[in-house]
């Protein structure tokens, strides 16, 4: 802001003394006073957006300082501020994507005299962060509705598959923590979504503290976006899940094996667990099909990225293979 200060030569004294010491109340900014006639008397820190007359010139006036259209809106605001205490607001838009606000006051000074007070405060970093707010919450009601539709659909399909309440309650509550545990690192990246092998840490971790390294990751940690983290992360959960649930010795387990990679402009996830030596029994690879974590990670986790995936059983191993977009880069 200029710091700079005017007014009409032949002004009384005590009249200046007067203007000063009200401008002096809001020093910090913008003051400008008029007199009962509308001329100006006082002017202190103009916005750098505004400039006020050469002092060789014209007195200044609300056209010369700020042009015709922001004058005329200011001549609408004050002249229904006749009487003392009487006081109107505008907010403006000036300079490059700048907002100011117009504080008029109409009050009286020592000598008995009506005056205009005119304060300017510029609130262009209020309004960013106001801004900025809308779409945060815009997206947090967006990404909300998103998990909530997947909660909905997670809870019917899971009852769909399950036989009794207490199976409903296991699968469900071990997928939505699975979710909850997803949305975690989403948070901690700031939206920005989680890396693969960490969405897979966090189920081992869970499941299988007891064999750290039963799981070996291979390849690229690539970044998922939000959306992808999800159902990924729901993925990883029904792997590890079934790993578990096989009734074989895992201490003798041979090792698990996640590889990840780019491939143009796709991602691709491998998952492959050989199944020799641990003593695990399965079911046929048409019954394992049968059961909503088949469904899960065929045709649920594909359709939402809009991919593809293979997930075959066999005696040997289990294999799954995802492959869908890369997300954009942003």
């Amino acid at each position: 802001m200029h710091r700079l200060a005017w007014h009409n030569a032949g002004r009384e004294e005590g009249d200046l003394h007067d203007s000063l010491v009200l401008a002096l109340l809001d020093s910090d900014e913008t003051v400008m006073l008029q007199d009962r006639d509308k001329e100006y008397i006082f002017i202190a820190n103009l916005p750098d957006v505004w400039t006020l007359p050469d002092e060789s010139g014209d007195d200044p006036n609300d056209v010369t300082m700020f042009g015709k259209e922001l004058a005329a809106r200011l001549s609408d605001l004050k002249k229904d501020l006749t009487a003392a205490g009487s006081r109107g607001m505008l907010e403006v838009n000036a300079g490059k994507d700048r907002v100011f606000q117009f504080y008029v006051y109409s009050t009286v000074n020592m000598s008995g005299q009506r005056v205009l007070k005119t304060t300017i405060r510029e609130v262009t970093v209020e309004r960013r962060r106001e801004q900025l707010l809308r779409s945060l919450l815009r997206e947090v009601s967006h990404r909300s509705k998103n998990l909530l539709a997947i909660i909905q659909s997670l809870s019917s399909q899971t009852a769909r598959f399950s036989f009794t309440k207490e199976d409903f309650l296991r699968k469900f509550r071990g997928r939505l923590h699975a979710l909850a545990q997803s949305q975690d690192l989403i948070t901690d990246s700031d939206w920005r979504g989680a890396e693969i092998f960490d969405l897979l840490k966090q189920q081992a971790d869970l499941y299988l503290p007891e064999y750290p390294n039963l799981i070996q990751m291979k390849g690229d940690n690539l970044l998922l976006n939000p959306n992808g983290a999800l159902y990924v992360g729901l993925a990883f959960h029904e792997l590890v899940v079934n790993t578990i649930s096989h009734g074989g010795n895992l201490s003798q387990h041979l090792p698990l094996t996640l590889e990840c990679r780019k491939d143009a402009d796709f991602f691709e996830v491998r998952w492959t667990e050989p199944l020799g030596g641990s003593g695990a029994q399965h079911t046929a690879d048409a019954d394992k099909r049968s059961n909503f974590g088949s469904v899960v990670l065929e045709k649920v986790v594909p359709a939402a990225l809009g991919g593809e995936a293979k997930y075959k059983v066999s005696d040997e191993s289990i294999d799954y293979f995802l492959r869908f977009p890369a997300p954009l880069p942003t």
